[in-house]
């Protein structure tokens, strides 16, 4: 077989209220695990970096004539996606476009969908478009035949009037088996003028996954990475931060979904950093799980180098943690805030506003439950019911679903999602409430002045994020 040709597309948002952005990881590692299987000549191109993405996609198209264009989105992005899709069928017609990443894993049928979508990767996307992308190359147009792209799991597609799913494919076990992302495939130094997902300030920073995977159910999550959980080596990892440093960033942000979930294992990863000399300023702004922190990892945390820790508590509400099928202890969560408040590790904290069934009792505890604690940042989302997870149905059962919503209303910041039992106008005052509350104390002011890892952006964000939603000004001028 001969060594294909694969464009893989980021897309983003194009009217986004989230200022932080990260460089495309997966897509980097599937890049490299397209090279090392396939011997693949690869690209990667950013929208983010694109004054017109589909015209910048189209010109890579023409130079490069590769033989599948893998774009990927989350579901706030599927728009532009969409339109690099459209784009590049009118370019050529013939040339195979593959959706990736959590948009289609979420919802399928909405995915493939568009005419312009050939098939769409569900799930981890390395194995899956690395085999599809073998058969693209072996089989010619033959591939497109439903028989055959049943054959690969973790597929969706087309067949006749619906979607065919060919079945979930086993995760990956091995992790350590995949290779290195493909660093050298992107400026990443261009993401150093930004802001990143954490708010540890503008910096030189590179993004890493120790594990993949989360065993707990919460309601609002679309399990990208399934429930097993899958750990790297602490070797592992090791090379990785050695090479990461190697590149110039200093400062790394683990996107894990529960980087601390084995204890004993998390400690061991932070040993071998310690033994090999190497001090990251490692952030998690994906969040640890709270109430499985121990202090022991937090003197190894504190030891090796930390620049910012986030925790997701999303509600104070005992019933509503069941309800969610989180369960996180709240007594836990609380001693956890507190043992790294005193050792002065920066730490932000999740909440969400808005839950079906949750009260007006409910929605203040948990405000009350941020304002009380040592927390140095919170941000408080409206939750996401995306499709297919529980929350959508709850959203549903609740008659609490609105019409007319846009995919860029699924952002992380202010969607205009209230499932509540609260009215719209009490809802606003108490979102208002809970910033204000929260960020007008002058002994967290000095707390985030002493602790802060950085100065290069300052912790308003928060408020500006409030100001400036265009989502949340559409519920201020409900009626």
């Amino acid at each position: 077989m001969r060594a294909p040709v694969v464009l893989l597309v980021k897309s983003r948002s194009v009217v986004t209220k989230n200022a932080g952005v990260t460089p495309p990881l997966g897509l980097l590692y599937i890049a490299a695990q397209l090279r090392r299987q396939l011997g693949a000549q690869v690209r990667v191109l950013d929208a983010l970096f694109e004054a017109d993405a589909p015209r910048a996609v189209c010109a890579a198209v023409r130079e490069l004539q590769p033989d599948v264009v893998g774009v990927s989105a989350l579901t706030a992005e599927a728009f532009l996606a969409q339109r690099i899709a459209a784009a590049v069928k009118a370019a050529q017609p013939g040339l195979p476009v593959v959706f990736g990443g959590p948009h289609p894993s979420a919802d399928p049928e909405l995915a493939t969908a568009d005419p312009n979508v050939d098939a769409a990767v569900i799930g981890e996307g390395e194995e899956t478009l690395t085999e599809l992308t073998r058969l693209i190359v072996e089989e010619g147009p033959r591939w497109r035949a439903p028989a055959t792209l049943r054959g690969v799991r973790g597929l969706a597609f087309r067949d006749g009037a619906g979607t065919t799913l060919s079945g979930p494919r086993p995760p990956i076990a091995d992790l350590d088996s995949l290779a290195l992302p493909a660093w050298d495939l992107i400026d990443y130094r261009r993401f150093w003028t930004r802001q990143s997902m954490a708010t540890a300030g503008i910096r030189p920073y590179l993004t890493l996954f120790t594990s993949r995977g989360c065993p707990y159910r919460c309601a609002f999550c679309h399990q990208l990475f399934g429930r097993a959980f899958r750990a790297r080596s602490p070797e592992s990892v090791a090379e990785e931060v050695a090479q990461i440093g190697r590149l110039g960033a200093g400062h790394i942000e683990v996107l894990d979904d529960i980087a601390n979930f084995q204890r004993e294992r998390f400690d061991r990863m932070l040993e071998v950093l310690l033994e090999r000399g190497l001090h990251p300023l490692l952030s998690f702004p994906n969040a640890i799980r709270a109430d499985l922190v121990e202090e022991g990892s937090l003197d190894l945390l504190k030891k090796v180098g930390v620049g910012e820790v986030s925790v997701a508590v999303e509600t104070a509400s005992e019933r509503l943690q069941k309800f969610l099928g989180k369960n996180l202890s709240l007594d836990k969560t609380r001693r956890a805030i507190e043992a790294m408040a005193a050792r002065r590790i920066f730490t932000r904290g999740f909440f969400m506003l808005g839950l079906p069934t949750e009260t007006a009792a409910e929605l203040r505890a948990t405000i009350r439950f941020a304002h009380d604690s040592r927390l140095h940042l919170a941000l408080f989302f409206t939750p996401n019911p995306y499709r297919n997870t529980e929350l959508y149905r709850m959203f549903e059962r609740a008659g609490k679903l609105p019409k007319n919503v846009a995919s860029i209303d699924y952002e992380y910041y202010g969607s205009p999602f209230n499932g509540s039992e609260v009215p719209d106008r009490l809802f606003r005052r108490l979102y208002r409430w809970a910033y204000y509350g929260f960020y007008f104390s002058p002994g967290r002011l000095w707390r985030i002045a002493r602790d802060r890892p950085f100065w290069s952006d300052i912790p308003t964000r928060a408020y500006s994020l409030l100001r400036n939603n265009a989502s949340f000004r559409r519920l201020q001028e409900a009626p």
